[in-house]
């Protein structure tokens, strides 16, 4: 077997896999009431810990975006139309997409890194012992919480990256806040806001997958505990901008219809 038919062999292997630990995971979503206290913890570390982060982050996101569109636009007397431009992109783009990355380097490593260690240490064949299936008691609470926090994180993200974005508009463009909001209503529409969601839904579904994935399967002690947590934040980051690409080519056909029938 050549080198590029073993590498397509293992990726496919790879993906069977955390296909088949999504479904197992989401088979036994009939266990989340028996399962809350660690989904609300899992939503603790997160979302509520990863509120301040994200919100830097994308404050930062939407100060070199506005200031960035807002230079070009002076060039032909335009600088009104960034709250538009930044809202639309934000909503759409970057609010999805920036906290899917956050959550990515923050969560997701450390995800498969718990589990990682739990596989290396033999905990997951305990359970397994003592009839607890893995992908009911580690896997469905880190893949809910991430699924649920996930579009919460985006909408905070979203909301700051535009307010940072209003304050360079307003400091450093000229653009009055009233202004800037007035073009900013009509950024995004209903579409816009839900397609976001959906996205930021998808992210955290794929990195979550990808994260427990790769924990499960992880082999030779730290250094194989280092590793899964390395690989998890390549392939994680590399599917969310190939799923981004998709929904994003999606969305135009469905903007297309929904234009038609309106």
């Amino acid at each position: 077997m050549s080198w590029t038919d073993n590498v397509i062999t293992r990726a496919l292997k790879g993906a069977g896999f955390t296909l088949v630990l999504l479904l197992e995971a989401i088979g036994h979503s009939t266990q989340i009431w028996r399962r809350r206290r660690a989904i609300f913890t899992q939503m603790h570390v997160i979302g509520t810990q990863s509120i301040p982060i994200a919100s830097f982050f994308m404050l930062l996101i939407g100060m070199v975006f506005a200031l960035q569109v807002g230079i070009e636009f002076a060039r032909f007397g335009q600088t009104n139309l960034v709250g538009l431009v930044l809202v639309a992109a934000m909503v759409r783009e970057l609010g999805p997409w920036m906290v899917g990355f956050v959550l990515i380097a923050r969560v997701g490593s450390s995800m498969a890194a718990e589990i990682g260690t739990m596989q290396v240490a033999e905990e997951i064949d305990a359970l397994e012992v003592m009839s607890i299936n893995p992908a009911s008691f580690v896997v469905m609470p880190r893949i809910v919480a991430l699924s649920i926090m996930g579009p919460v994180l985006t909408v905070i993200g979203t909301l700051v990256g535009i307010v940072g974005g209003g304050i360079v508009s307003n400091l450093q463009l000229g653009v009055t806040w009233s202004d800037y909001l007035r073009f900013a209503e009509d950024g995004a529409e209903a579409l816009d806001i839900y397609w976001g969601l959906l996205k930021s839904f998808v992210f955290s579904i794929v990195s979550g997958s990808v994260a427990c994935a790769i924990g499960m399967k992880t082999s030779g002690g730290a250094v194989g505990v280092g590793r899964a947590s390395r690989n998890t934040v390549v392939l994680s980051l590399t599917l969310v901008v190939f799923f981004n690409y998709l929904l994003t080519s999606f969305y135009r056909i469905v903007k297309m219809f929904v234009s038609g029938v309106l």
